[in-house]
């Protein structure tokens, strides 16, 4: 950079901020945090001043993005960064009250980092910086692929804690206090956030709850769960099983015998019989026949690879006969 750049750059600085005699106490917290996705407060406090210039600035590893410029009264909106425009608020009429907080509104990843708040006055000026950290909150839940039963004495339990910021750490207590020790398993989303599991192995038995702690820089979250246990099964159920198991074998096997018995009959009369109105049943695809003689008899003919079984909705579907 050439001198003559040099000077002018000083010179526009010095017509925007002046060359106070005062240093302005401004004070801001060392750390600020926030929600994704909700409204970050930035608070910044100085001696109220009638005739103010506030600006809030993005600090960078080279450069500083305009966040906010208050300038005597008035929102300088042209002058903030695109990725600021529309999102970054100052309460109206707080400045000059001493009051120059920044809302940042729909916090992203994107804008976690370091801020500064710059204020001038005809007195003089001063600034103060703070860093917006960013909470994504994790997602909590268990996992337990086998329940416990009597015939065992220890299973897996897994915590799960999914699409959180910044990254945790997992760890697993029991009800008496007992730690199951902690996990950092991880896995980072392209959205930059984090998926985390610690696994234990903890015994069925005495019954007792656990806790999954999970913990970040400055946030903690818990969920506290029971093992799932199988319910043992009365023995009069096993038995009840097996009934009906015999029973519908005995059933389809009579449907059997029934339709070779009747494949084998002769039937003389039904050549000599007139046309018979037929309809399709839907999903099962028999042939609906009404006979004329007895009346209203209903029968269902099925292929000989198929069992006879009842169709309570076939006489609903089959054509109503012809008076003709």
């Amino acid at each position: 950079m050439s001198l003559t750049v040099a000077l002018l750059l000083l010179t526009q600085l010095s017509s925007l901020w002046g060359l106070g005699t005062d240093e302005l106490p401004v004070q801001l917290p060392m750390t600020s945090e926030a929600v994704l996705g909700s409204t970050a407060l930035l608070s910044c406090t100085y001696p109220p001043e009638a005739d103010l210039i506030l600006y809030w600035t993005r600090l960078g590893p080279a450069s500083e993005r305009n966040v906010y410029t208050y300038y005597r009264g008035e929102h300088l909106a042209s002058h903030d960064d695109p990725a600021y425009r529309g999102r970054a608020t100052v309460p109206a009429g707080q400045p000059s009250r001493g009051d120059g907080a920044l809302w940042l509104h729909n916090v992203t990843l994107a804008d976690e980092g370091r801020y500064r708040c710059r204020v001038k006055s005809n007195r003089g000026m001063g600034f103060a910086e703070t860093e917006l950290r960013l909470i994504g909150l994790y997602r909590l839940s268990w996992l337990q692929p086998q329940p416990c039963s009597p015939s065992l004495q220890n299973v897996t339990l897994t915590c799960l804690a999914e699409g959180g910021y910044p990254l945790a750490t997992i760890t697993i207590h029991d009800s008496t206090g007992r730690d199951y020790g902690a996990g950092t398993l991880a896995a980072k989303d392209p959205h930059g956030l984090y998926s985390a599991a610690h696994t234990a192995n903890v015994p069925c038995s005495p019954p007792t709850s656990y806790t999954c702690i999970v913990n970040t820089t400055f946030l903690q979250q818990n969920r506290t769960g029971t093992l799932v246990r199988e319910e043992p099964q009365p023995a009069w159920k096993g038995w009840a099983s097996v009934g009906i198991g015999i029973g519908i074998g005995l059933a389809v096997l009579g449907s059997g015998a029934l339709w070779r018995q009747r494949q084998q009959e002769p039937h003389p009369s039904r050549e000599a019989e007139p046309a018979r109105e037929e309809a399709l049943l839907e999903g099962t695809s028999p042939t609906c026949t009404r006979r004329r003689d007895p009346p209203h008899i209903l029968l269902v003919l099925r292929p000989p690879s198929q069992h006879l079984t009842m169709h309570p909705s076939v006489t609903e579907l089959c054509p109503a006969p012809s008076h003709a």
